[in-house]
């Protein structure tokens, strides 16, 4: 299960993420389960590249509750509980 504030990376179309509310869900993107990163792996050393997480977007699972926020977005599908994630704008004030 996903912590709050832990980051995950799609190995395919690198669109990474950071949960902001925890759920039961996998998350997948592009089809596949997507890889948590570590503190001392070398996927932490290549998504640092990108920046920290701003409000913006967020996407939240309809059926677990689990609400990521992205900050490499590209076109990979994110996906939770079976079901495709819910995109949620955040207004800035």
């Amino acid at each position: 299960m996903a912590k709050k504030g832990q980051t995950f990376f799609c190995e395919i179309c690198k669109q990474k993420v950071v949960v902001i509310e925890e759920g039961f869900g996998v998350l997948v993107c592009c089809g596949k389960e997507m890889t948590p990163v570590g503190k001392n792996d070398m996927m932490s050393v290549w998504t640092s590249a990108y920046p920290k997480p701003k409000d913006g977007t967020h996407f939240l699972c309809g059926i677990c509750g689990q609400k990521i926020n992205v900050v490499a977005e590209t076109t990979g599908i994110l996906e939770c509980c079976g079901q495709r994630m819910v995109r949620e704008e955040v207004s800035g004030g």
